[in-house]
C-alpha cells in the first residue's frame, strides 16, 4: 500500500465500513471564485476576466467531470448505508410501455415503495433513473435494511415485487459477502456496458438537468471532515484497514494551473 505524501488539504469521507481520503494540492476556496453576470457570462474574480459559460450539455455523459462527481457522491452514499451486503437488495424496474414521461416516475415509485414497506417492513432506499435506447425510462433501486434483507421471490410464477410495481419487468438481486466496496460495484454496474466491454459507456444515458439519484428521507449521509496527515497515516496503517482502490484526477484549477487530486478508498474489517 502506498502512503500519499503530505498535501495542502486532506479530506476524510467516513462512510461507515469504508473511508475515502481525498488528497488535494490546494486549500478549498472560502468564497466563490467567479461572479455570474448573466445566463451566458461570468467573471473570474482573481483576474477580472470575462468568460462565457460552456454550452449546456444534452446528456450528463457530455460532461464527464460532472457525472464522475455525481457517481462518486453516489458511491459514498451507498456505502454509508450498508450494514452488511446481506442487508441490501438491488432492483431493476422497467415499463412494459415506451414510457418517456420523467414527471411520472416519482409518483409511480412513491406508491411502489409504500407497498414494499407494507410487504417487507421498514427500509430506506435510493434510485437512479436511466433511459433505454428506445427512449423509455427504467430505474435502478437500492434497498437498505437494518438487518438481513427479507427473502424476495424472483421467479416468473412467484414475483411479489413485480406485482407491487405493476408496470413491467422487475429483477431482484442480492449480494455476497466478498464484495468489499458495494458503492463502487453498483456504480460500475450502472455506467459500464458489459456487452461492449466498455467502462463508462452508459454515461450518455443519464440526462443533463435531471438529478442523478433520489433518496428516502432516512438515508444516512457520509461524514466529511478535514484531517491531519499524521491521523491519516495512523488510520491507514492499522492492521484491520485495507486499501481497496486508488486513483487520481487531473484538471486545471481556478487560476489556470494544472492540478491533481488523489482519491483512496479503504475498508475496515
Amino acid at each position: 500500500m502506498s502512503i500519499v505524501g503530505p498535501r495542502k488539504y486532506l479530506k476524510e469521507i467516513d462512510c461507515g465500513t469504508t473511508v475515502v481520503y481525498r488528497h488535494c494540492p490546494f486549500e478549498p476556496p472560502t468564497e466563490a471564485r467567479i461572479k455570474r453576470i448573466d445566463k451566458e457570462h461570468y467573471v473570474v474574480k482573481s483576474t477580472a476576466e470575462l468568460r462565457r459559460y460552456s454550452p449546456r450539455s444534452e446528456t450528463k455523459g457530455d460532461n464527464l467531470h460532472s457525472v464522475r462527481q455525481s457517481f462518486n457522491r453516489l458511491k459514498s452514499v451507498i456505502n454509508a448505508n450498508v450494514r452488511g451486503n446481506d442487508c441490501v437488495r438491488f432492483l431493476t424496474l422497467t415499463y412494459a410501455e415506451n414510457m418517456t414521461d420523467n414527471a411520472r416516475i416519482s409518483s409511480d415509485l412513491r406508491q411502489f415503495f409504500k407497498r414494499l414497506r407494507k410487504m417487507y417492513g421498514p427500509m430506506e432506499y435510493l434510485y437512479v433513473k436511466e433511459r433505454q435506447a428506445r427512449g423509455a425510462w427504467h430505474m435502478h433501486c437500492v434497498l437498505f435494511f437494518d438487518g438481513p434483507a427479507p427473502y424476495m421471490a424472483n421467479t416468473e410464477d412467484d414475483h411479489p415485487v413485480r406485482d407491487a410495481w405493476g408496470h413491467g419487468f422487475v429483477n431482484v438481486q442480492g449480494f455476497s459477502g466478498d464484495i468489499n466496496n458495494l458503492g463502487n460495484y453498483l456504480c460500475a454496474y450502472l455506467t459500464d456496458d458489459d456487452q461492449l466491454g466498455k467502462k463508462g459507456a452508459r454515461l450518455a444515458n443519464y440526462e443533463s438537468g435531471i438529478r442523478l439519484y433520489n433518496c428516502s428521507r432516512g438515508i444516512s449521509r457520509p461524514r466529511e471532515s478535514r484531517v491531519s496527515w499524521e491521523d491519516y497515516v495512523e488510520h491507514v496503517t492499522s492492521p484491520n484497514v485495507y486499501l481497496v482502490s486508488e486513483g487520481d484526477s487531473s484538471f486545471t484549477d481556478g487560476d489556470g494551473r494544472p492540478a491533481k487530486v488523489v482519491n483512496q478508498v479503504f475498508i475496515e474489517r
